[in-house]
């Protein structure tokens, strides 16, 4: 589970860790930017290999934020 605070509507640079012993991305962990917060509550991260959730470790908001067109 993460400590990681996140604002709604927001751009971040996120890492994450696979947390899945069965997976070959165990303990690896994953820079992800840009990283979107949608509602800033329903965050999370899935391992590409395994599907299951990864570990959101760290979150800095982008500054200046992306512009989307």
């Amino acid at each position: 589970m993460s400590d990681v605070t996140f604002e709604p509507a927001l751009w971040y640079a996120v890492t994450a860790r696979d947390n899945n012993e069965t997976c070959r991305n165990y303990e690896q962990t994953f820079p992800i930017n840009p990283f979107y917060s949608n509602d800033g509550v329903h965050v999370s991260v899935q391992c590409g290999v395994c599907g299951q959730p990864m570990e959101i470790l760290t979150a800095e908001l982008l500054d200046p934020q992306p512009e989307v067109s």
